[in-house]
This record gives C-alpha cells, sequence and structure tokens, in this order.
C-alpha cells in the first residue's frame, strides 16, 4: 500500500513540474490594467508603455508579455528599462508604481 502512495505522489509531482513548465504560473491580469499610452524617446532607445506594477510581476515577465516573439538577450532589456526608468534598476521595482517598459518592434 506504501508503495502505490509513493508511487502517486511522484506522479503528482512529475506533473506539477510539466504543468508548471508548459504554461506556467504567472498572472497575466497586469497587462488589462495598464496604462496605455505608448510613447517613443530618442533614437537610442525603443518604444516604451508606463504600467502599474502588480503583485507577482517581473520586468521580464511584462516585457515578454508586451513583445511575444522577442529576440533580445536579458541584459539588453534591463539596460533599456533602466534607461527608460532614470536609473531605476530592474530587480528593484515596487508594487503599485509606474514604470517605463520597453516596446520592441519586429
Amino acid at each position: 500500500m506504501k508503495k502505490i502512495v509513493y508511487l502517486l505522489l511522484i506522479l503528482l509531482f512529475c506533473y506539477s513540474i510539466f504543468f508548471d513548465l508548459r504554461v506556467g504560473t504567472i498572472p497575466n491580469h497586469s497587462l488589462l490594467q495598464s496604462k496605455q499610452t505608448i510613447t517613443t524617446t530618442s533614437k537610442n532607445l525603443p518604444a516604451s508603455e508606463e504600467i502599474q506594477v502588480k503583485s507577482g510581476d517581473t520586468v521580464l515577465g511584462i516585457v515578454e508579455q508586451l513583445n511575444p516573439h522577442i529576440q533580445k538577450p536579458i541584459s539588453e532589456i534591463t539596460k533599456d528599462f533602466s534607461l527608460l526608468n532614470n536609473g531605476q534598476a530592474a530587480s528593484s521595482i515596487r508594487i503599485g508604481k509606474s514604470y517605463k517598459f520597453p516596446i520592441y518592434e519586429q
């Protein structure tokens, strides 16, 4: 009986890992409540959209939602975010504040 319980627990664990890798668990509701202001900046920076950060949001998560087929390195994304937000580090965003997130054209 213990072997069956262990087997079921291992299968449940494997399924949860598979689901998390395939579908993900990051909420997508934050972009629905964003401010729809798209601005263009100098020629060195990409266009941006100002979005209020919600609980569970990350800079990379929001940028990936704005740019579904993005092919930029993470270092460039975080550098552009910092330049658009007057030196604000991507790792120190705060819930409830609005930031400019880069929009990359295809």
